[in-house]
């Protein structure tokens, strides 16, 4: 988690360098903002006048500087947003380490068995926290391919830990809830950046002069972006050390990996640094960009990638009839959230 902050950080550098080249390319909106936000002190905006005694005079300091990741220097810490932040914090905390504990202690396929019920979580969460209306193809769909992943995972005669399934079930909920609160989170942000009374939009409008030029974002959009990015992994950081220390689990590092002097084993760990930063920052944007949905049924579609390659393309007849249902209902899916969008768009 550390390997992914620094590379979160590192993305942000970047993007403020390609700044002229993503402007000219209509993706203004992922420029990681340079400076902090003073919204929080400015009169007019939400949580003026919040920042008082002791934990105000730190969260000025830290707030004080420039650049890192939203702009607020490398040791942005700003007390009003981590109120916001830190309950998605818990839940990707709780995300990564039941869905790891679940991992450990099985194969892949009763890993999957496990959490299949990812997606009809996230339909009854979606109805129930976001009330996004949900249309029967979208439903029927989502839920056609979690059986027929269902289908393809189950095996004979293999052992099932409990260990693995009730910390899997358990995950399932995590994961769910995960994308929602983020998007959650991220309107909040937004919304207290945006002073009162005004309206923000990212449509093309000639008398909008909040948005840029190119209209593909604006500058509250991207800074709420990065706030999450930055706030969540420095939370959840924040969050994990207690666990691994109190737990013993350094300790036991030592004494019993004989790996800690080998290159490769480090090559691995900067690699799963750099993969769990794409995924990180690609679930953020791809929750903001579609829908929390969206983002959860990626899980069915992962698996039955996963699935025959870790199986080394040895499965039964009846797990790879399971495989191309599928993959035909994560197309029946993504048709079917296409062509809402485009009566969404039609609308607006």
């Amino acid at each position: 988690m550390l390997i992914t902050h620094g590379f979160i950080l590192l993305s942000a550098y970047i993007t403020r360098l390609a700044s002229p080249w993503l402007i000219s390319a209509g993706l203004s909106g992922m420029i990681a903002p340079p400076h902090p936000s003073h919204s929080s002190s400015a009169p007019g905006f939400r949580g003026s006048g919040r920042n008082g005694g002791g934990w105000g005079s730190v969260s000025k300091w830290t707030s004080s500087f420039s650049g890192g990741i939203a702009g607020g220097g490398f040791f942005e810490f700003d007390f009003q947003v981590v109120k916001q932040v830190l309950p998605v914090a818990v839940i990707f905390v709780a995300k990564v380490s039941l869905s790891n504990l679940s991992f450990a202690y099985a194969q892949l396929p009763v890993y999957v068995l496990a959490r299949i019920g990812i997606v009809p979580i996230s339909l009854l969460l979606t109805a129930l926290l976001t009330q996004a209306p949900l249309s029967v193809s979208t439903m029927s769909s989502a839920l056609t391919a979690t059986l027929t992943l269902l289908v393809a995972s189950t095996r004979g005669y293999v052992r099932i830990p409990w260990e693995s399934i009730v910390t899997g079930v358990f995950s399932s909920f995590f994961v769910a809830l995960y994308p929602i609160q983020l998007s959650r989170t991220y309107k909040s942000l937004l919304n207290s950046l945006v002073p009162q009374g005004d309206i923000l939009t990212t449509f093309p409008s000639h008398t909008s002069s909040s948005l840029p030029p190119d209209h593909s974002g604006t500058k509250e959009e991207a800074r709420s972006y990065w706030r999450l990015l930055h706030y969540t992994s420095l939370l959840s950081i924040l969050i994990f050390l207690p666990i691994v220390f109190f737990s013993g689990e350094i300790g036991r590092i030592t004494r019993n990996c004989y790996t800690l002097d080998v290159f490769f084993m480090w090559l691995m760990v900067l690699c799963g640094g750099l993969g769990s930063w794409a995924v990180f920052w690609c679930t953020i944007a791809l929750t903001r960009a579609t829908s929390p949905l969206t983002a959860s049924f990626l899980h069915i579609p992962r698996a039955a990638f996963l699935l025959p390659i870790m199986a080394g393309f040895k499965m039964p007849a009846y797990s790879w009839i399971g495989i191309g249902m599928c993959w035909a209902s994560c197309a029946w899916f993504i048709k079917g959230r296409r062509k809402e969008g485009r009566m969404l768009g039609g609308l607006r």
